[in-house]
């Protein structure tokens, strides 16, 4: 009892507990901080860093790209009609090169009047037996269509050549449809397609575009 006495009179301000003797301030205890284990830090799933989708490639249309042309008979008499559809469209232009060449009777509408309707009348009338000297491939109905459709035009458009129906702008025009022929017909056939190119089959298609050419840009 005295020595209970004696604290508190020591020590006014805190108050003793009766049983215990502990004072009612004691600091509370704390938890420890989590130590760090290797073995827990070796467990847990390593997240692979995201990888970056690749930009998709973007392909040229086959429409729009350009075609190789073939180191071989088919690219050279592709080249072929295609001087010739560039002389033909610089004759329709209204421009001649000053060059004489010894074409006898034979003239730039003449010939393309004689050309078109021998291939047209061939479309027209025997268009099988046209595709198949000019192409490793068996026409269908489909082709047989077209064939006769295109070959009425070219008949037609002969004619018109034939009876000057354009006037004065008939060598224009006779320039200007074979110009288009050249490139659409035996240069896109040689370069893009897989031609027949012997004497009897697709070649003469390219020279005569050439000497339409000649003829055209020379008179």
């Amino acid at each position: 009892v005295d020595l209970i006495s004696v604290a508190a009179t020591s020590h006014p301000t805190m108050p003793v507990s009766p049983v215990s003797g502990r004072t009612r301030s004691s600091p509370r205890r704390t938890k420890s901080p989590a130590k760090f284990s290797p073995s827990a830090a070796a467990s847990e799933p390593k997240k692979s860093p995201s990888k970056a989708k690749p930009a998709p490639k973007v392909k040229a249309s086959p429409a729009l790209a350009l075609p190789k042309i073939k180191p071989t008979k088919s690219g050279v008499l592709s080249g072929i009609s295609a001087l010739g559809g560039l002389l033909l469209a610089y004759a329709a232009m209204g421009s001649r090169l000053q060059i004489e060449v010894p074409t006898g009777p034979v003239t730039f509408l003449n010939f393309a009047v004689a050309t078109g309707a021998a291939y047209g009348g061939g479309f027209l009338l025997v268009p099988k037996f046209l595709i198949d000297i000019n192409f490793s491939k068996s026409p269908d109905k489909y082709h047989i269509f077209f064939a006769r459709f295109i070959g009425f035009l070219m008949c037609l458009l002969s004619h018109m050549i034939h009876t000057k129906a354009m006037g004065a702008d008939t060598s224009k025009f006779a320039a200007i449809m074979m110009s288009g022929c050249a490139f659409l017909g035996p240069t896109y056939a040689g370069l893009k397609l897989n031609p027949k190119q012997t004497p009897a089959g697709h070649m003469p298609a390219h020279v005569i575009m050439l000497v339409a050419g000649i003829l055209a840009a020379t008179e």
